[in-house]
């Protein structure tokens, strides 16, 4: 069964990275982007607007979501089932970030530079969305 999901790489001009880190199993303790699953009946966008406000208290609208990657290995969870993720990047401004609070699986909430995040940092295989966002803007490969 696949499970559809959303993430969202919520970063400002300053190049800052909103990330979350887990509450809970799995990768407890390791920092994801905001996101989850996509209830029945909503669409992909929809789904991401309601995720980063429920997980990190930042509201923005549809339109401001731009498609990044799709997240869609097979051993990306642990947890049974395919879950693929379609990422969303979305440009807030400082004060938006700023103003985020950790909700539901998050412990807390940290912003963190784009260049200053390593795969050994990250949970599921959310660095992929950072490695599309640095090429987006122009990072040299890494």
């Amino acid at each position: 069964k696949c499970i559809q999901t959303v993430d969202i790489l919520a970063h400002d001009e300053d190049e800052n990275v909103l990330l979350i880190q887990r509450a809970k199993a799995p990768f407890e303790d390791k920092f994801v982007l905001p996101g989850g699953h996509v209830e029945s009946g909503e669409s992909f966008l929809c789904a991401a607007v309601r995720e980063l406000s429920e997980e990190v208290c930042v509201d923005v609208t549809t339109c401001r979501l731009r498609e990044l990657c799709v997240l869609d290995a097979l051993d990306r969870d642990p947890r049974p089932g395919l879950r693929v993720s379609l990422v969303f990047a979305v440009l807030v401004t400082r004060e938006e970030l700023r103003s985020a609070r950790a909700q539901s699986d998050a412990r807390s909430v940290e912003c963190v530079h784009l260049s200053h995040i390593t795969p050994d940092m990250m949970g599921f295989d959310h660095y992929l969305a950072i490695k599309a966002l640095r090429k987006k803007l122009g990072y040299k490969s890494e």
